[in-house]
């Protein structure tokens, strides 16, 4: 070992107090280093697992496609795989309708089709059926079973005639609840049956496939790669259907990447203030050593590596300690964020199936490695500067350095009597970066501990839920728009036969307990003026009763309406949220709309008569809003959408039952009620603060080292000093109040610049979630109590700290004190 090392080690043995509390914070920001990208993208892994578990892994499919076009498509670069589905017979069932289907084994793959119980067909006449279908037919059999089945083979100018024929059951599909609510089911067939049933200039396939290079994608650039691809092989628009619940589930939004690494960056910046605080200060009460060592010859580089490899040594026995308590709280914490999934979630039971099962790993080996090579990073970057003063001064100014900073004053104040505020003071002002730099790594944890505070302080559950709903339950339509593969859903297919009519109005009003009931309205329309990519732009309109009046009024941030002038039906409502997507949209422009399509399409014009911030449950996500007449008038039907519904307080729960008898039979509807939508925005908010306190204390004990290390300094060096004032007359309780003086200082120092800022920063960010809708906050809510948690915090803190500093003091005799550093 040569004598570099030999120094640096015993530098390490020599300032054990210093080295621990460095070490510690190294500890804790390999912590946060490691924690954070391990549940971070551990959560997303496992999510992504469960998905490709329950959903069909498809990225999307094209209809109608003959088989030499599917071929070419087999041969693009642009797909990974695909499968093909061929629909060869139409079943003819009593009450229902069924389709006789050929998969091929990719498709069976990519749609996830299973079987309850035996086999797919693989030729000939075999058959896999649902229990659902068989029961719909009126046929009682199992696997091995022969059935004969009606069909009507497809043809190209429609359905032939209906044939008969046995088939044998060599499997058995599940039947879904959507299958028997609908009455629609389906059968497998063999390759052989679909040939031989239907000539191959009848058959038009679907063709499901994934994308090749997916991963690196978001789910716009998946959507253009396939969207390109079928316009190369003439496939229309029409027939291109997106898989839109795996494409949305399944890929990650690049802006999640930038806030983890924003988090990462921010505990890098403290652990960096940190470390190079504890090293710097600790450096200028030990610049005399240095300069001894320099006197017996040591290089300015030699001085450098013993200062660089001390740091090193601290930074190789914390970081293994901090990747071990980083893996097991990383366990903990993905355990409990899992736990934000309902028992009865499809996607919960999947990922806890997963877990449970071992089947996705959370903790990664590249994810170890950046920890360890960032925190080293850190480590050496903050020692950086300390190296430096190690090296640069001379042995003769080494001797006499005091680390007192340089001043241009060619004297001092002094004072006619000695009182411990100049003491204090003295002692503060010896070395001001000193000081500073502490209360600034302070008060970096503080001001982004009130920031965080503001935000969670803002997102009340109770208020976001009111804003979501104005009554105790609400049914509206289930609705989806843009959903090829079923185009039922579309509203403008629903409300030509709107379960939101007369009889279950009578229904529902029918309940006790219901004291009233409030009507909404939808209208889907085209933006003439604004296009999405080459279409125009789809948006609803809300249609709002009179009741609502007030609320609207009251929303206007610009402009003046009432609801009398939008009954002229020349005027509408511009919620400001539109003005994202139209920023050149403003008060008094004419918003030309399109309702319908093709021939049946007609053209309508409307004021921007006022803008307006809406609260969810007045416009219902929609960007426009009219009175209900009017805009019932626009979809020509019954466009009911949404009906808040009031309940007696006392028969609240008979209610919410029977509401749900009612609407539990019915396809297109969905009922929401106040208490759940308060108990979901708890939990949510309660994880979320769980998760920033948590990290806040971890951040904050970071910063804590710092002020442990600069008041222990502080007492550390000055032992003579306060030796020779103890022995010319100053008592142990002055000593006691001038260290607490200090402590104040930077407790107040802290304080100040947290809450300050703080507060400041916590009410800016306030604006911008408000206006970004972050949360669904609406409005703006003091953080009282964890201020006064702050405060209490770091008063703790620093009156704990100063009883345990003097009481490591008094251990000393005042000879002892006074012989120091001789």
């Amino acid at each position: 070992m040569n004598t570099v090392n030999k120094t640096a080690l015993s530098n390490l043995k020599q300032n054990k107090g210093k080295n621990i509390l460095a070490g510690i914070a190294i500890v804790l920001t390999t912590i946060l280093i490691f924690v954070i990208p391990t549940v971070g993208f551990g959560t997303i892994d496992v999510q992504m697992a469960a998905i490709n578990k329950v959903f069909p892994t498809f990225h999307g499919m094209y209809r109608n496609v003959d088989f030499q076009t599917a071929e070419e498509i087999s041969h693009r670069a642009e797909i990974e795989t695909m499968g093909l589905r061929q629909d060869p017979a139409q079943i003819s069932i009593p009450e229902g309708s069924g389709m006789l289907c050929y998969m091929d084994d990719e498709a069976l793959r990519l749609g996830k089709m299973e079987l309850e119980k035996g086999s797919f067909p693989k030729g000939g006449n075999e058959i896999a059926v649902s229990s659902g279908l068989l029961e719909a037919m009126g046929i009682e059999a199992g696997v091995g079973d022969t059935i004969e089945l009606p069909y009507q083979p497809i043809e190209t100018g429609g359905i032939g005639y209906e044939k008969r024929e046995d088939f044998l059951i060599t499997g058995l599909l599940p039947t879904s609840k959507e299958q028997k609510e609908l009455k629609v089911y389906s059968a497998l067939v063999s390759k052989d049956f679909m040939e031989r049933v239907q000539p191959v200039k009848e058959r038009k396939y679907r063709v499901l496939f994934r994308v090749s290079g997916a991963d690196s994608m978001t789910k716009d650039q998946i959507k253009n790669v396939y969207r390109d691809l079928a316009a190369d092989v003439g496939i229309v628009e029409a027939d291109i259907a997106d898989n839109s619940e795996y494409l949305l589930a399944n890929y990650v939004d690049p802006a999640f990447y930038a806030g983890v690494a924003a988090i990462l960056l921010v505990v890098i910046f403290a652990g960096i203030m940190t470390i190079y605080s504890i090293y710097y200060i600790s450096m200028i009460y030990k610049v005399q050593e240095f300069g001894k060592i320099k006197a017996l010859g040591a290089t300015k580089r030699q001085i450098r590596q013993i200062v660089f490899r001390e740091g090193m040594l601290v930074a190789a026995a914390a970081i293994p300690i901090g990747l071990i308590i980083g893996s097991i709280l990383s366990f903990v914490g993905f355990r409990y964020l899992m736990t934000v999934y309902s028992p009865d979630d499809t996607i919960g039971i999947a990922v806890r199936q997963l877990i449970d099962q071992h089947d996705v790993p959370i903790f990664k080996a590249w994810i170890y490695i950046m920890a360890l090579a960032v925190t080293l990073l850190t480590v050496a970057v903050s020692m950086v500067r300390p190296m430096q003063i190690a090296a640069k001064i001379s042995p003769v100014e080494a001797m006499r350095y005091d680390g007192s900073m340089k001043t241009r004053k060619k004297g001092r104040k002094g004072h006619s009597e000695m009182r411990l505020v100049h003491l204090t003071g003295a002692n503060l002002s010896r070395n001001k970066k000193r000081t500073v730099m502490t209360i600034i790594t302070l008060s970096l944890t503080g001001i982004l501990y009130m920031v965080l505070s503001t935000v969670l302080s803002c997102a009340d559950p109770v208020e976001i839920a009111r804003a979501a709903m104005f009554d105790d339950f609400e049914v509206s339509i289930d609705s989806s728009r843009g959903d090829k593969m079923h185009p039922e859903r579309e509203w403008t297919a629903i409300c030509q036969n709107n379960p939101l009519n007369g009889e279950m109005e009578k229904k529902i009003a029918g309940i006790p307990g219901v004291k009233k009931i409030t009507k909404s309205s939808e209208a889907e329309v085209r933006l003439k003026d604004l296009k999405d990519g080459e279409e125009l732009w789809n948006t609803r309109i809300i249609g709002i009763p009179e009741e609502y009046a007030d609320e609207m009024e009251k929303s206007i941030v610009e402009g003046n309406c009432t609801y009398e002038d939008l009954l002229q039906g020349d005027k509408i409502i511009m919620d400001e949220n539109m003005q994202h997507w139209a920023p050149d949209w403003k008060l008094g422009d004419t918003i030309r709309i399109i309702v319908g399509n093709g021939d049946n399409s007609i053209e309508k014009s409307f004021e921007v008569a006022a803008v307006a911030d809406m609260p969810y449950s007045l416009n219902q996500f929609c960007n426009f809003l009219l009175p209900k007449s009017v805009a019932d008038e626009l979809g020509g039907y019954n466009m009911d959408y949404h009906w808040s519904i009031a309940a007696d307080k006392k028969e609240v729960k008979n209610v919410e039952k029977q509401l749900r008898e009612i609407t539990d039979g019915q396809e297109f509807l969905k009922l929401e009620t106040y208490e759940e939508e308060v108990s979901t925005n708890k939990k949510t908010t309660a994880l979320l603060s769980q998760l920033c306190y948590v990290f806040m204390v971890v951040l904050g004990g970071v910063g804590i080292m710092n002020l442990v290390n600069t008041m222990i300094n502080s007492i550390y060096v000055r032992r003579r000093e306060l030796g020779v004032m103890q022995a010319i007359g100053l008592s142990e309780k002055q000593m006691v109040r001038m260290l607490q003086m200090e402590g104040i200082f930077y407790t107040a120092g802290t304080l100040v610049l947290s809450l300050g800022i703080g507060n400041l920063l916590g009410y800016l960010t306030f604006l911008n979630a408000k206006k970004d809708r972050m949360f669904g906050i609406i409005s703006y809510h003091y953080p009282a109590m964890q201020t006064a948690a702050l405060i209490a915090v770091v008063l703790i803190i620093q009156l704990l700290l100063t009883y345990l500093i003097m009481k490591n003091f008094r251990k000393q005799s005042m000879i002892e004190r006074i012989r120091f550093s001789e």
